[in-house]
């Protein structure tokens, strides 16, 4: 028996990519066969297929030759690639274009490299997180909406689909290192547990190593945080912890760690902090640093007049351009009391304090690259914001976003209790929907709104040491986060592959920036001529410097569940000439109608095309869709001893229905205490436990405790439960169907009633996303304050032989709560 290796070349042929050396032939180091031996791939088929042996097998080892297979690596001189991206920022938040809040890592980047003024994003958190991973737009990848909202649609299902690959599976398939810090929300939240699958996973999508959070936000002081698919709690008994640092801290250690193991294999570092998403989380040092400042003492209108005058100055904004009016749907400051003024400041101060330690801590890792050398050979790609910033906080602001999400506003007199803890633990804090249109300087609207600049318009900072010849250059060629992709695979020399796992893969929609990187085409025209845009019914099309919108029929500051109006009759429509009108100042539709229908037609043929139809404006009102979870068609649920960790999408939900839950329980001598069952945390939720006493006085009393979003809470107090087996029962009904809607609840023990009382109102829409279901302990924070107060993980000290959730039918209707 004999295998006769076959003849490889060890010749490289050259092309130039930029003004690299790229190989169009496969580059081979070393002697094939050898240990050592490294060759580039296609990229054409991932993975590649496995080469033949190249040695000699006879009957002997003696006889015979081995043959290794080649090590897959890059093209010669790829880049490493830290990708940045920040959260709700906001178009003129940063200093870097224009804003009062200052962002030296990013103006540092900015000053290296380029700063792009015309970079466009979808309008929301998850699609435009789809749409930078995979070079493809939202709906193509299946996110036309947030994951919390997702329909059974191709567009809207919150699945990317096996046909747009993610850059960290290309590149990872090309022989980089690949690594996903922060914010994920592109796994489907109904395969968000420990259940999986793992597939949408930003392991199963490519990222080799992940630490950070699946939901669409997280306490930065407690998160929901994830070593690649395992639960950790790095902040218990730590309370000066806080993520924005620790995930510096675990990319810094990553990047360190590929530097000494494997020095020349490239690295993709995806990173995408939390700030400046809700909940505004800085540390106190950076609330105070930057209130001392105080930048927003004036108040929002005159800020965007002062971000608007140095947008000008710095050349972010051309001559021509103008400030767009302030929003008939806002208070002016002049109007506000002192009160509110007072507060609103306070909000604004931090969210400065955490857009500037985030700014700050990016700034870390940055650094940590230029210490390990190889600052010279990384694409730096700072991008400000995923979306407009966001007026999710209503009218007012509020203490806790989640009682946005559930349509509640919180009154300005009642936000002052939480006034001298805003920012820390205490707090799940965003502010008022004015300082949001402020971010957005100089445009309309803000996060939601597709249809607008206000909403789209990210400030873009991209550095690459010995490839931009114009450092401190602007850039005004239009530009959207599909064409991510596609620059790094250019500046990479890596190919878009035809086929993934054997599947075909859609082709990247998306276009290369690279083409700006240098100063001779400071003035291109874009090679992005055509762009659609829609969220939640809001659209617009970008054709040719001409952009068609419609007006927002209702306002993203005001969520509810109303019916909203007709998704095609119900809206108006403008038309703008961005290149004379960069600011969307001067609608034209009246003036033009014959050029407003020829962009209507090619906005509705972009949206068969890229799977956005059909339309949907609802929003709230889609939050509880059935979904294919693991808890689909159930109505009754049995567990036993301790499960925790539990996503809200996979336990059992109490909420618009009538609910039974049924504890059997073991107490040992001595008496017991602690955690029952639980879902939700100090900003939302319930828990039933055996309470833990004041000074050996009130331990093992059963309660449950339903706590609704950090506003009122409501006790059911049983008696102390004796050593033996024992049986507790909560048993729930509302008052009436609808959303929210009140009720009488009933504490039982061993068959005897313990307590009975009522709630005027439940919760509608939404526990806290990023707290879990837990049996047996609490992971995160605990849902009572001062009454019944215990500290996590308040483990059960007895034993849990059954506990049984049996659920009533859904008593869902259109009406507010």
């Amino acid at each position: 028996m004999k295998t006769t290796a076959l003849a490889l070349s060890v010749s490289i042929i050259a092309l130039s990519v930029l003004t690299d050396t790229r190989a169009t032939a496969q580059q081979i180091t070393g002697e094939p066969g050898s240990p050592g031996a490294t060759t580039t791939i296609t990229g054409k088929q991932l993975p590649p297929p496995d080469p033949n042996f190249g040695g000699v097998i006879e009957e002997k080892a003696s006889q015979s030759k081995p043959w290794w297979p080649p090590r897959v690596v890059p093209p010669k001189g790829a880049p490493n690639v830290l990708l940045i991206m920040t959260d709700d920022q906001g178009f003129g938040a940063p200093s870097t274009f224009g804003g009062v809040i200052p962002t030296p890592t990013m103006d540092r980047i900015a000053r290296n490299g380029l700063r792009f003024t015309n970079f466009h994003s979808t309008s929301l958190c998850s699609p435009s997180r789809a749409a930078i991973i995979t070079g493809r737009n939202h709906h193509s990848s299946g996110y036309g909406v947030v994951g919390e909202i997702a329909t059974g649609f191709p567009g809207y299902d919150t699945i990317i689909k096996k046909d747009a690959g993610t850059i960290g599976r290309i590149l990872r398939d090309n022989g980089y290192a690949t690594s996903w810090f922060g914010k994920n929300h592109n796994v489907p939240f109904f395969q968000n547990s420990q259940a999986g699958p793992f597939e949408q996973w930003p392991n199963g999508l490519g990222f080799e190593y992940f630490y950070g959070f699946v939901d669409g936000d997280a306490s930065q002081w407690q998160p929901n945080l994830y070593r690649n698919t395992t639960a950790i709690f790095p902040f218990r008994d730590n309370p000066s912890w806080n993520l924005e640092t620790a995930m510096a801290d675990e990319a810094i250690q990553y990047i360190k760690q590929n530097k000494e193991l494997a020095p020349a294999k490239p690295w993709l570092v995806y990173y995408v902090p939390g700030a400046t998403h809700a909940p505004h989380h800085p540390t106190p040092e950076w609330i105070k640093k930057i209130g001392d400042m105080h930048l927003f003492d004036e108040g929002w209108n005159k800020l965007r007049e002062r971000i608007f005058a140095n947008q000008k100055r710095l050349g972010i904004m051309p001559e021509n351009a103008q400030l767009t009016p302030w929003s008939k749907g806002l208070p002016e400051w002049d109007s506000l009391s002192w009160d509110e003024k007072k507060l609103f400041i306070r909000q604004a101060d931090v969210y400065g304090a955490y857009l500037a330690y985030a700014d700050h801590e990016i700034g870390r890792v940055i650094q940590a690259v230029e210490d390990q050398g190889e600052l010279d050979n990384t694409l730096i790609i700072y991008i400000g914001g995923d979306n407009g910033a966001s007026a999710e906080g209503m009218i007012n602001g509020t203490p806790n976003e989640f009682t946005t999400f559930n349509g509640i506003a919180v009154p300005v007199k009642d936000q002052f209790l939480w006034y001298p803890f805003w920012g820390s633990e205490r707090t799940f804090p965003h502010f008022a929907a004015g300082w949001a249109w402020a971010m957005d300087t100089p445009f309309k609207w803000v996060k939601q709104v597709a249809s607008h600049f206000g909403g789209t318009a990210q400030g873009v900072a991209i550095s690459w040491p010995g490839h931009i010849d114009d450092s401190g250059g602007i850039r005004r060629q239009f530009h959207h986060l599909i064409d991510i992709v596609p620059t790094i695979l250019e500046a990479s020399g890596v190919a878009a592959p035809d086929m993934i796992d054997g599947i075909k893969q859609r082709p990247i929609e998306g276009v290369s920036m690279a083409y700006t990187f240098k100063k001779a085409n400071a003035d291109a025209p874009t090679t992005h001529t055509t762009q659609y845009f829609e969220m939640l019914g809001n659209r617009a099309i970008y054709h040719d410097d001409w952009v068609a919108c419609t007006t927002p029929a209702t306002l993203p500051w005001e969520l509810s569940t109303a019916t909203p109006p007709d998704v095609i009759t119900g809206y108006s429509w403008e038309l703008y000439n961005v290149n004379e009108d960069p600011t969307q100042s001067n609608d034209l539709a009246g003036k033009m109608p014959e050029k407003l229908k020829e962009l209507q037609d090619v906005f509705y043929a972009e949206a068969k095309k890229y799977n956005v139809l059909p339309l949907d404006n609802s929003t709230l009102a889609r939050w509880n869709t059935p979904r294919p979870s693991l808890t689909a068609g159930r109505n009754e649920f049995t567990y036993s001893g301790t499960l925790s960790g539990v996503p809200g999408s996979t336990a059992p939900s109490i909420l618009n229905k009538p609910y039974t839950i049924t504890a059997e329980v073991e107490i040992p001598d001595g008496g017991a205490e602690g955690m029952i069952v639980t879902q939700g945390g100090r900003f939302g939720g319930y828990g039933l436990f055996l309470s833990k006493g004041e000074f050996g006085v009130g331990r093992g009393k059963v309660v449950f405790l339903y706590n609704l979003l950090d506003l009122k809470r409501t006790v059911w107090e049983g008696p102390e439960l004796e050593p033996g087996k024992h049986t507790i029962v909560f048993d729930y009904k509302p008052d009436s169907p609808g959303l929210g809607k009140g009720g009488t609840g009933v504490l039982s023990v061993d068959g005897k009633e313990a307590a009975r009382n009522s709630m005027e109102h439940s919760t509608p829409v939404t526990f806290a996303e990023d707290e879990t279901f837990d049996i047996g302990e609490d992971t995160r924070t605990g849902v009572a304050m001062l009454e019944y107060r215990y500290d996590v993980p308040f483990k059960f000290t007895g034993k849990i032989d059954k506990l049984t959730f049996k659920l009533g039918p859904e008593q869902h209707t259109d009406a507010s709560p």
